[in-house]
């Protein structure tokens, strides 16, 4: 598999094909391998049409090749509608022939497992061969609108309709289900000048042909349909460069509730197991995630006008002054603010609207507009004078009778402004909601529907900038490497929290002072020196959560306390079976909050930091948020305050503020470690890591590391890493 900058070529010979040769293509329009000739005809495809078939000398009407080689001239696209056993050897037909992009569209492979997986794992290896970057198996292929290329035997194409061309490209690992999606987009008049179906994925994914629409001229919002993700940090690079260009990224993506990885010996498992990881990955770059498909559509139809917002303050001018109230409440879910006018701009609503109505926002310009259209005609240009007002909404219902005239007075306020306007029309005939459409206006038949689209809107119009992570300094990446490898050494899997720690601090993480232990008078001195209330812990490479084991004793004071208990945890891991059994003796850290700071190696994004409300409660609580690592300070701090106990870190009942910043440099540093002992490290907690109002102080009191299986480190002993230097 090549990388995507040496890609282009094949890519964009599927997107814009120049000429299409259709494999096994029938002669009968009707069945799935004559659709493809059939629709490429109907829908006036420009370029030479070549069905490939040894059987026929005709297809449709058009002339028909017994073979590839038989073609003449250059073939960009080739669609293949044979077997699926016979598809292996068809790409590696198209691979001597030249032909850059195949699209497969047999099903049979590895959805089916078994001898599937096999012919899939065979057919990944002619692509190998050959070269030619494939689309599916199991795929209905895709529409080009720019190119009228239609290589598709998808049912969205069944009914003769005038297909709308626009802005919108669509990505779809779910054929059937993508072509409804589309065929919807068609009849709510938006604009998709691209749809692609990817199938299994054999070969292209939705990251990577996400990546090439995004550079299109021709595209402004592109759309996927996900069931899982190939090649995570291709999609976070499409969505940097979609970021650059202002180009929205929005995303329907299942698996909500899919039960999360079993944690065996790590609590980050747990957090960041099911859909928690793509969430706060498609949070930290941009991507916009919706919950269906009716909600991707409605924000598609608003994105597309290419409208931004500075703010969140919406003016709602309404027929209904219950529809006006039902806006209200839902823009106040979606993060969007009516605000009150001031006196003057109050007083020029009440002139532009009947002495009944309501100047109030939102504005109740009563069912009087019906009979009198001007009034809508007068508050909308109000409205859009408005310097307190970022968005605009109009409510109406039915009124067709007085369609032509509201229809007018929201065009000119449309033209008379850059902010965006949308209008609910609920009921009526739907003409008016098509009209409307037909001139770039967003327009939805429910308050919630718009203000859901608008709030998404402002989100993505309010958005930080992408970081770009730089290395923290006092890092010693040889410290943690010879951590590592005295571990590897002793065949260990998990390091004792001693080493834990060790190897945090190695990243410049605060720890809390501590001194290993074997025998209790030891215990008593290492407490002495600390100088304090101690905590006295149970230290084995075999006990990951001391607590559950009763290894833990907290807040101990003078000698015979710290002995006493450094015996009864030494008589305990003999009861527990654990050799060569020592304690940790941890001076007591005075904690007002306590978090757990994650890492994990994703299968999909790679490193993967998660942060939470940590302690011995850290489930129960299930508060956290994940990012793909590494982060820098100001996407930690976005971490941080994102939780939904967030306001812990603020002044509570006299206490002042935690030092977020200080928090954010930890869960930073981490993000690092997390990159730099990728393929090493499987995964580490930190928890808690506790956070002192008073002193203004961060530390880590205990951490876990779990090792792979395997052995990433070179041979100086320090992890690698591409990301050095980074």
């Amino acid at each position: 598999m090549t990388g995507v900058a040496e890609t282009r070529n094949g890519i964009q010979a599927l997107l814009h094909p120049r000429s299409i040769a259709v494999l096994g293509a029938s002669n009968d329009p009707r069945k799935l391998s004559g659709r493809p000739i059939d629709n490429l005809k109907r829908f006036g495809f420009a370029g030479p049409i070549l069905p490939v078939n040894p059987t026929r000398r005709q297809v449709q009407g058009l002339p028909a090749y017994p073979d590839l080689d038989h073609v003449v001239g250059d073939i960009d696209l080739a669609m293949i509608m044979l077997a699926a056993e016979l598809v292996p050897d068809a790409v590696r037909a198209c691979g001597k022939r030249g032909v850059p992009a195949a699209i497969v569209g047999a099903a049979g492979f590895a959805e089916l497992g078994g001898a599937g997986v096999a012919l899939q794992r065979e057919l990944a290896g002619a692509i190998a061969e050959s070269g030619v970057r494939v689309l599916g198996p199991n795929c209905l292929g895709m529409i080009s609108l720019p190119d009228r290329a239609v290589p598709t035997f998808s049912s969205a194409l069944d009914e003769d309709v005038e297909l709308r061309d626009g802005p919108v490209a669509f990505v779809s690992q779910s054929g059937a289900f993508g072509s409804f999606v589309f065929n919807e987009a068609q009849q709510r008049g938006i604009g998709i000048g691209y749809y692609v179906n990817t199938g299994n994925e054999v070969d292209l994914s939705a990251a990577e042909l996400l990546g090439a629409l995004v550079d299109s001229e021709h595209t402004r919002v592109l759309l996927a349909y996900l069931e899982g993700v190939n090649h995570g940090r291709w999609l976070l690079d499409a969505a940097r460069r979609a970021d650059e260009l202002d180009k929205p990224i929005i995303v329907v993506k299942v698996g909500r509730s899919a039960a999360g990885a079993e944690a065996a010996r790590s609590h980050t498992a747990s957090l960041a197991g099911g859909d928690a990881v793509f969430d706060g990955v498609a949070r930290q770059h941009g991507i916009v995630r919706v919950d269906g498909v009716e909600a991707m559509l409605d924000a598609a139809e608003l994105f597309a006008t290419g409208r931004r917002v500075t703010g969140r303050r919406l003016t709602a001018l309404s027929v209904s002054g219950g529809a006006g109230a039902l806006l209200a409440d839902a823009a106040d879910a979606h993060g969007l603010e009516l605000p009150e006018w001031d006196g003057v701009w109050r007083a020029a609503m009440a002139k532009a609207i009947p002495a009944y109505g309501s100047p109030r926002n939102p504005h109740d310009l009563t069912g009087s507009l019906i009979s009198n259209p001007d009034i809508l005609d007068r508050a909308l240009q109000v409205a859009v004078r408005h310097p307190g007002t970022d968005m605009i909404a109009v409510l109406l219902g039915c009124a067709d009778n007085c369609a032509d005239e509201l229809i007018a007075a929201i065009e000119r306020a449309h033209t008379a402004t850059d902010r965006p306007l949308v209008v609910v029309w609920t009921g009526g005939s739907g003409r008016p909601r098509r009209r409307l459409r037909e001139r770039g206006i967003p327009c939805y038949t429910d308050p919630g529907r718009a203000a859901a689209a608008l709030g998404l809107l402002a989100g993505y119009s309010l958005r930080g900038a992408l970081p770009a992570p730089a290395r923290p300094t006092g890092i010693d990446r040889a410290v943690a490497g010879e951590i590592l490898a005295e571990a590897r050494a002793l065949g260990r899997t998990q390091l004792d929290e001693l080493d834990s720690t060790r190897l945090i601090a190695a990243y410049g993480v605060p720890v809390a002072p501590a001194f290993p232990a074997t025998t209790a008078e030891q215990a008593a001195t290492a407490a002495a020196e600390l100088d304090g209330p101690v905590a006295v812990k149970l230290l084995s490479e075999q006990i990951g959560h001391k607590s559950d084991v009763g290894g833990v004793r907290l807040d101990l004071a003078g000698p015979d306390q710290v002995r006493a208990a450094a015996g009864e945890l030494l008589e305990r891991a003999g009861e527990l079976g654990v050799p060569e059994a020592r304690v940790l003796v941890q001076r007591m850290a005075r904690a007002d909050v306590e978090l757990i700071v994650g890492l994990t190696d994703d299968p999909v994004f790679g490193p993967v930091v998660v942060v939470g409300l940590g302690g011995v409660l850290v489930e129960v609580f299930a508060d956290s948020q994940a990012a793909a690592a590494p982060v820098d300070p100001v996407t930690a701090r976005r971490l941080l305050t994102a939780l939904r106990g967030a306001r812990l870190f603020g002044p509570v009942r006299g206490r002042p503020g935690c030092d977020l910043d200080a928090a954010a440099e930890v869960v930073s540093r981490l993000s690092w470690l997390a990159v730099d002992l990728t393929g090493e490290l499987a995964e580490l907690d930190v928890n808690p890591l506790v956070l002192d109002a008073h002193a203004g102080t961060v530390q880590a009191v205990d951490a876990l590391a779990v090792l792979t299986q395997g052995s990433a480190l070179t041979r100086d002993g320090a992890p690698d890493t591409d990301l050095e230097g980074a």
